[in-house]
């Protein structure tokens, strides 16, 4: 019983104290991240493709470990892991490792909470969030988690990415394959060549190692690109296996992913329901062109379908019929695409089921055909050439603009249930975004009074239009005095109306009278006076040390017409300059003119890109600083003679 004993307690003593603590480990870390309040000791993935039966059988094992180097690391402490219908966690494991004397006492996690993502953006949403927190965070612990993940269908095998929000002293990832299964595994974003690739021979199998250490953190910036344009990482993808000497495709083109794809919408463009023909029957006339019951079919469903990311399991691949949708009057992106494609069907309009990934994504079908390229669907309709991307989630759009999430991005378009075409929807061109301000004023007591008609054009409209629709008119009163604000903080609306909100084709107008108190300055017989009003991107500089691309929602124009009303009694001492800057990502022209007693300024600025990378951002910096001295520039008058 004395041995018993004594093993019982060497047992828990070992569970305890399992690892010597290194002291001078901790501190050539801490001396190496000084900025850093914790690193990634280590990043493994570990992914195991057997061929069982007829399929395949992939597993993989997860390990993280965090050396905590500040006392504030303690915000690294929460973590959480996600888990679907398609990725199926298991054997979580979880511990902190605090420095006690010269080994590591063991803390282990034991409380998991789980919950569901009911605002997954992604096509599924029954994902389930695993939350946990490690407890007896401190500087110098060591914080553990290994978990397995079973992924249900090789077609969701995707990507490991290298880079963190914190540095990563040593990463790996490694598949091991059966023979017999293609693999396709490119390395992106490794300009600096981290990433040290190896490929072994073993016993009926193939080992892929790709390892990197001392791998600097991703630095998170204001309006920056999501991770996965710029992180280190590797892309996977299951081409085909062979299985008794024939060869089953997996991913291996774009015809592998659109022939699974076709099995989720067959049958839905045809199928025909009373409630769907009656609405079809009430807004569409026969004198309607085909463009026109398009316009009444997509706005139809815009203004009566609620938008609501619900989805389930394979319900996040395959629609709702258009008899679901309309009866429940909501739906996600999916039912929105098959209702329109089922109403144009009714018309006697041919659309098709489009699967689209939004700008969150950096892929694309033609190069990885995959599920990560896309988490949306829409319709398109085709008229002769042009090509029409209609997104009814996006509630504001016009018939003739896509959305702005996928501008830019690769379509893939069933014809059938056999063909297909990829297509990349269009960049819209800064003409067509045209926010514009006129306005005419005087200057009374020190204070600029005056009116304005401000338009708002293309994308401008769309993302005004949801703070202005259905709004307080509190909300809208707020809103206007921040979007045209003038001069200084002592900007005021007095009145305005708004034309056009809730007409998808015709830009909102917004007439407003404003003044502008103490915001000029008479000192003895002269006046000095800006005529820039609207100082708007003013404080636009890009930061040197910024490493991301910037990112835009769309490309812009901005016009700008300000009209002075010369005062009684004044004439034009001295003209402001004029100023212009042109590149291919920013410009401007401002330009005065004097027309019979009034002083005009024009004023326009662009922006041409929808990201702006590092290698652009000084000529932005220029033109920003070349517009803010020209923003400076003063309109002064002065007394005439008696």
């Amino acid at each position: 019983m004395r041995i018993y004993a004594l093993l019982v307690l060497l047992v828990i003593s070992q569970s305890l104290f399992a690892q010597k603590y290194d002291e001078d480990e901790f501190l050539k870390y801490k001396e190496k991240y000084p900025n850093d309040q914790a690193i990634f000791l280590k990043q493994f993935e570990d992914v195991d493709i057997k061929i069982v039966g007829d399929s395949l059988q992939i597993i993989t094992t997860n390990t993280e470990e965090i050396l905590h180097l500040g006392s504030q690391s303690s915000v690294y402490a929460k973590d959480a892991i996600h888990s679907s219908s398609f990725y199926k966690t298991e054997n979580i494991k979880a511990k902190t490792l605090i420095p006690d004397k010269r080994k590591y006492k063991i803390l282990e996690v034991t409380d998991f909470k789980e919950s569901y993502d009911k605002n997954s953006s992604v096509f599924y949403d029954d994902s389930k969030t695993i939350k946990f927190y490690f407890p007896g965070v401190q500087e110098g612990a060591i914080t553990s988690l290994t978990y397995n993940q079973v992924i249900i269908d090789p077609k969701f095998l995707t990507s490991f990415l290298f880079q963190s929000y914190l540095p990563v002293a040593h990463s790996k990832y490694t598949i091991i394959a059966d023979e017999g299964v293609e693999l396709r595994l490119d390395i992106l974003n490794d300009d600096k060549s981290l990433i040290k690739k190896k490929v072994e021979d073993l016993k009926g199998r193939k080992k892929y190692t790709f390892e990197a250490f001392d791998v600097p953190k991703l630095k998170f910036e204001d309006d920056a690109p999501p991770i996965r344009y710029s992180s280190t990482s590797v892309i996977s993808l299951v081409k085909s296996f062979e299985v008794n000497g024939k060869k089953n495709n997996v991913l291996s083109s774009p015809e592998d992913l659109f022939a699974w794809y076709s099995t989720f919408i067959d049958g839905l463009k045809e199928y025909s329901h009373e409630n769907v023909k009656a609405i079809v029957n009430e807004i569409i006339d026969d004198s309607d062109t085909e463009l026109e019951k398009v316009r009444k079919v997509f706005y139809w469903v815009q203004n009566n379908i609620k938008y609501i990311a619900f989805e389930d399991g394979m319900r996040g691949l395959i629609p709702h019929t258009a008899e679901y949708v309309c009866t429940k009057r909501y739906g996600d992106c999916k039912d929105m695409a098959t209702i329109v494609i089922n109403m144009l069907h009714e018309a006697g309009v041919e659309a098709y089921f489009t699967w689209i990934g939004t700008r969150d994504i950096p892929y694309k079908y033609s190069e990885y055909p995959s599920p990560m390229v896309d988490n949306h669907m829409i319709a398109t309709y085709k008229n002769g050439d042009r090509y029409y991307f209609l997104d009814a989630t996006s509630q504001y759009s016009s018939f003739e603009l896509p959305s702005a999430m996928i501008q830019g991005k690769e379509a893939l378009i069933a014809l059938d249930n056999e063909t297909f075409e990829i297509k990349t929807v269009p960049v819209i061109d800064k003409e067509v975004n045209l926010r514009q301000d006129s306005i005419s004023f005087q200057l009374e007591n020190g204070s600029v009074k005056g009116s304005g008609l401000a338009s708002l054009h293309g994308y401008p409209k769309v993302y005004n239009s949801y703070r202005m629709v259905k709004s307080s008119k509190q909300e809208v009163d707020d809103y206007l005095v921040n979007i045209l604000q003038k001069g200084s903080n002592k900007f005021f609306i007095d009145d305005y109306t708004i034309k056009n909100l809730d007409d998808l084709d015709t830009p909102i107008e917004v007439k407003y009278q404003f003044r502008v108190q103490d915001y000029y300055r008479e000192i003895g017989d002269k006046i000095y006076f800006n005529m820039n009003l609207d100082r708007s991107i003013t404080n636009e500089i890009i930061d040197e040390d910024r490493e991301q691309p910037r990112e835009f929602n769309f490309k812009l124009t901005n016009k700008n017409t300000s009209v002075l009303n010369l005062p009684d009694g004044y004439k034009i001492n001295r003209m402001p300059e004029n100023a212009k800057f042109d590149s291919e990502v920013f410009g401007f022209n401002i330009n005065y003119e004097v027309v019979d007693n009034k002083v005009i300024l024009h004023r326009t600025y662009y922006i041409n890109e929808l990201l702006i990378m590092p290698e652009h951002f000084d000529q932005w910096n220029e033109a920003i600083k070349k517009l803010n001295d020209a923003y400076r520039a003063v309109l002064i008058l002065e007394k005439t003679e008696a």
